[in-house]
């Protein structure tokens, strides 16, 4: 039953709404999501799947209305611990179409030998309320030297609403009946005030159809309290999972998740969230059950930081190894503009230099405002002075530059926009050691401050 379980865990997801515009995928899912392909897990991450390896970015409604710039291409680099600062090697690229309105098209590439290789195709179509209906995906073959079909998803949304869906249709491109094999189909019914009610959902797993269904249930504040999931087999319905929900002001802070034995549940997974105080989310803990302790063990920690704008400024990620050390993962993000990310920069700690290490950077350029893809290049040295301070600290700047103040665990503790003369004010920051860097145009500079 494993691979019902993987399953209906998926179906859980695709139909729950939750507090998150983006919703979360349950933890048992995650060591059987590798089973989909890499195309059908991105167009499900695009329609609002948090999928397991294409984790959301948490969105706050209080900025979800900011302008959205065309987005013309990313670029990744890898490899600055091998040699040395700077850009190093090119990892991937993803370049972007749009040859309608309501149409994107999203190719993504691998450089190898040299050269960018096409990956995969994906085509987005949107309705007249830029609502994701449809998705076409394709991979790159390498004999034809073209795009073959691989998986293509099809949403009907809820009447106006701009996250409810009505039904969920996925294929996999049939290689010997060259035609599209209908793989997993969801139908959803709602009640008077468009609540989720009640998921069908079917699979068609080596050549069976498998049937599940999902009850959901409202308590007195109408937050969705209680998921409760069957298999129907054989004309007759068995339970597999529960889910039970906690909040708190309408905000979801916990997920208990129970898996059915035979005889009746067992706790299997759970996750707690908290917040900030204009209602993002700001940390999530996951939990294991462990037979071994009777309880639960804390196995991933996830810690979200925001800038004075409010929007998201770094993500670390901290895995729980029971017989090794913890991993920890940093991701630390600067903005061109609104909501529009100009860079993503990813760390993970050194347990032995106590201290975190670049690791990858992602560049997005958008309509326009660049271009020419820059070339790799060394960030260069920001003069500081005095350093150390006991405070104020005057940058050498040539322009407008978006300057960023992180300590040495990596987290942002301050961010804000600079005018050429204008000195930099760490006073309200405990004595330590911080980088500042600064972003002018697609150059960095940064320089490490003493704060006294």
């Amino acid at each position: 039953m494993k691979n019902n379980s993987f399953l209906l865990a998926l179906f859980l997801t695709l139909t729950t709404t939750t507090a998150f515009s983006q919703q979360q995928l349950p933890a048992s899912l995650r060591p059987y999501a590798v089973n989909l392909t890499y195309t059908l897990v991105k167009s499900l991450h695009r329609a609002g799947y948090d999928m397991p390896t294409m984790a959301a970015r948490p969105v706050h409604q209080g900025v979800s209305q900011r302008n959205v710039l065309q987005l013309d291409s990313t670029k990744t680099y890898f490899g600055y611990n091998l040699n040395g600062p700077g850009d190093s090697t090119p990892l991937s690229r993803t370049i972007f179409t749009y040859p309608s309105d309501n149409v994107k098209v999203e190719a993504d590439y691998q450089y190898e030998n040299g050269a960018w290789t096409p990956l995969s195709r994906s085509t987005f179509i949107s309705d007249s309320q830029k609502r994701l209906v449809e998705v076409l995906a394709e991979t790159f073959d390498p004999g034809s030297q073209g795009y073959v079909p691989d998986s293509r998803l099809e949403i009907f949304p809820h009447g106006d609403s701009p996250e409810l869906k009505d039904s969920v249709f996925t294929y996999a491109w049939d290689t010997v009946a060259m035609d599209w094999a209908p793989f997993i189909i969801i139908k959803n019914t709602f009640d008077d005030q468009n609540r989720l009610q009640e998921s069908l959902s079917q699979v068609n797993y080596l050549g069976d159809p498998l049937v599940f269904q999902d009850v959901y249930s409202y308590d007195a504040n109408g937050d969705n309290h209680l998921i409760e999931s069957f298999i129907q087999q054989d004309g007759a319905v068995f339970p597999t999972e529960r889910s039970d929900l906690a909040y708190a002001d309408h905000l979801l802070i916990e997920i208990a998740v129970s898996s059915f034995d035979g005889v009746g549940f067992q706790p299997q997974s759970r996750a707690n969230y908290a917040y900030t105080l204009f209602g993002a989310l700001r940390l999530i803990m996951n939990f294991e059950w462990d037979a071994a302790i009777n309880n639960y063990r804390m196995i991933q920690r996830i810690e979200y930081a925001y800038d004075n704008a409010q929007r998201l400024s770094s993500e670390e990620t901290t895995f729980m190894n029971p017989n090794a050390a913890d991993e920890r993962y940093l991701k630390v993000y600067a903005y061109i503009q609104d909501e529009n990310l100009s860079q993503e920069m990813g760390f993970f700690w050194d347990d032995d230099l106590f201290d975190w290490i670049l690791d990858t950077k992602k560049h997005y350029y958008y309509n326009g405002l660049s271009a020419v893809d820059p070339l790799p290049g060394v960030a260069r040295d920001l003069a500081a002075w005095p350093n150390p301070t006991v405070g104020v600290v005057q940058l050498t700047l040539e322009s407008d530059a978006s300057v960023q103040v992180f300590d040495l665990a990596g987290q942002l503790v301050q961010s804000r926009q600079m005018q050429p003369g204008q000195a930099l004010d760490l006073s309200a920051l405990p004595a330590g050691v911080y980088t500042v860097a600064a972003l002018i145009g697609h150059q960095w500079y940064n320089n490490r401050i003493i704060k006294q």
